[in-house]
């Protein structure tokens, strides 16, 4: 696909996504630990995950995504080279629009940062449906190319089914597919 085109494309999506922005929010709430698979764009395994992740109210209409992912290295995690990554996204509702965005809180003791996509800021979004919670990155690399990320948390009867793509300049690149249960 043509970058401009997507560059383009990008900002309509957050416009047009057929969702209601808070409908089904909370039966997402709670505490969820699971595992992983990693693969390449090709569907060739890469590695094994174990997943701590919580979705949780933000500021009465918002919601905080937090995770943690331990890499695993040959299926365990008390070997050397297990690699463990935390994250953290707040997001409150856009202005008169079907999604959320994501809030940047520069803290009481921390100056306001200008975020700036086109030095590479990710700009994220997330949308509600029926199937779930669908969180969005996309990113301009320093090259140029670009990289826009999905991540699916759909419920299921104990818990949640992840599915996540990672985009780079119009092509799959990596895909991860998990479950987790529901712990709190």
């Amino acid at each position: 696909m043509d970058r401009r085109r997507l560059l383009l494309a990008a900002p309509v999506l957050l416009l047009v996504c057929p969702a209601a922005a808070q409908g089904g929010l909370e039966r997402l709430f709670g505490t969820y630990v699971g595992t992983a698979r990693v693969e390449d764009g090709e569907g060739r395994p890469l590695e094994q995950r174990d997943l701590d992740l919580s979705i949780e109210p933000f500021r009465r209409t918002g919601f905080r995504l937090r995770s943690i992912t331990v890499s695993l290295v040959d299926g365990r995690r008390d070997l050397p080279g297990v690699v463990r990554r935390e994250g953290e996204s707040l997001f409150v509702p856009a202005p008169r629009r079907p999604y959320f965005v994501e809030f940047r809180d520069p803290g009481l003791f921390r100056p306001r940062e200008e975020f700036q996509p086109m030095a590479g800021d990710p700009v994220r979004w997330a949308v509600v449906d029926g199937e779930g919670l669908h969180t969005f990155a996309f990113v301009l690399l320093e090259d140029g190319r670009f990289e826009l990320q999905e991540t699916r948390r759909m419920p299921t009867a104990d818990g949640l089914e992840l599915r996540f793509l990672r985009n780079v300049d119009g092509e799959i690149v990596r895909r991860v597919i998990g479950r987790a249960v529901r712990v709190r």
